[in-house]
């Protein structure tokens, strides 16, 4: 009797920690959307980000050559993102990919580093015009 007591505190615990880490799971999946929602609106937000790149590099490259190659690492890590979210959206399909986990954290990674380039460039802009 106690064996079988002990078994089911144990299932009890895991579905608890189980349950946990599903809300868990749905609020960073709401959180991610959330960020993405303003760059489905923009239309060529790639470009724009892009755009931004090279404006802030040429406000930093003689200033603050750290926060250049900061600016240079997080372009490189955003384009490694986009295609490889590119060629997960091909394997998994338009339809399926838009409830996706992996689908949804990866375009929310991209656009956060999209929303870093573009904040960078405005920042720098708005010191230079200061």
């Amino acid at each position: 009797m106690q064996l079988s007591q002990l078994f089911a505190n144990d299932r009890n615990i895991l579905r608890k920690k189980m349950f946990s880490w599903l809300k868990y799971n749905r609020l960073i999946y709401i959180l991610s959307n959330l960020l993405v929602l303003p760059a489905i609106f923009i239309p060529s937000i790639d470009l724009i980000s892009n755009l931004s790149f090279i404006i802030a590099l040429s406000f930093l490259v003689n200033t603050n050559i750290l926060l250049s190659v900061t600016l240079c690492f997080a372009l490189i890590i955003k384009n490694n993102s986009n295609y490889r979210f590119t060629l997960l959206l091909k394997q998994k399909g338009e339809e399926l990919s838009k409830s996706d986990y992996e689908c949804v954290y990866l375009y929310a990674w991209c656009t956060l580093l999209r929303y870093f380039l573009i904040g960078l460039a405005i920042n720098q802009m708005f010191l230079f015009l200061k």
